[in-house]
């Protein structure tokens, strides 16, 4: 049923994404799932062909395991089942994070980098993706060349510490040096 309101341009992207996808039994597995997903969220058609096109490996997870991920991020950052929706849609990919080694660490990442917890249950509220990045990899050694950099450490510097691909990063940080060096950027 479900599977047929997706167009085949989302069934070719997702089966791109996670080509896995193909031996998952629809009745069984998949139709349940979306069933669920257009529930609990209030998803039309169209929402649900978009949530899984943009992050299809969640769907190799249990309900179950999305239920304990969910009740996690809703009573840890205090969303309303409304506020939820809008989140998961942003990032369906969250769904694929563990809540030990990634979600409860990365928002403590944020929370002491910014030494305010509230400031950081917005910043992750409004960018959802922030929760997803690798800590080890990109979040705390930009930290530290930010720091380094003497760069004031803001929500601002965190979302783009998070979003910015390697490149834009590695350009932003050296076009902060550079006018710092020249004195048109000063140091707080």
């Amino acid at each position: 049923r479900r599977l047929h309101t997706l167009d085949e341009f989302t069934i070719s992207r997702v089966v791109q994404k996670m080509p896995r996808i193909l031996h998952l039994n629809i009745e069984a597995n998949l139709e349940p799932k979306f069933d669920w997903l257009q529930h609990q969220f209030n998803l039309d058609d169209d929402e649900l062909g978009k949530m899984v096109q943009r992050s299809p490996t969640f769907l190799g997870l249990s309900i179950d395991t999305w239920e304990v991920k969910l009740d996690w991020i809703e009573r840890r950052l205090d969303l309303t089942d409304q506020d939820l929706s809008k989140f998961i849609l942003k990032a369906p990919s969250i769904l694929n994070c563990n809540i030990e080694s990634n979600l409860d660490l990365t928002l403590d990442f944020y929370i002491d980098a910014l030494g305010n917890e509230r400031e950081a249950v917005r910043l992750v509220t409004k960018n959802p993706s922030l929760l997803a990045y690798s800590l080890e990899k990109r979040l705390k050694p930009r930290l530290q060349e930010t720091q380094d950099a003497g760069i004031l450490i803001d929500a601002g510097c965190l979302r783009r510490i998070g979003q910015y691909t390697d490149d834009y990063w590695k350009m932003a940080l050296s076009f902060v040096r550079d006018h710092q060096e020249l004195g048109i950027i000063a140091l707080p």
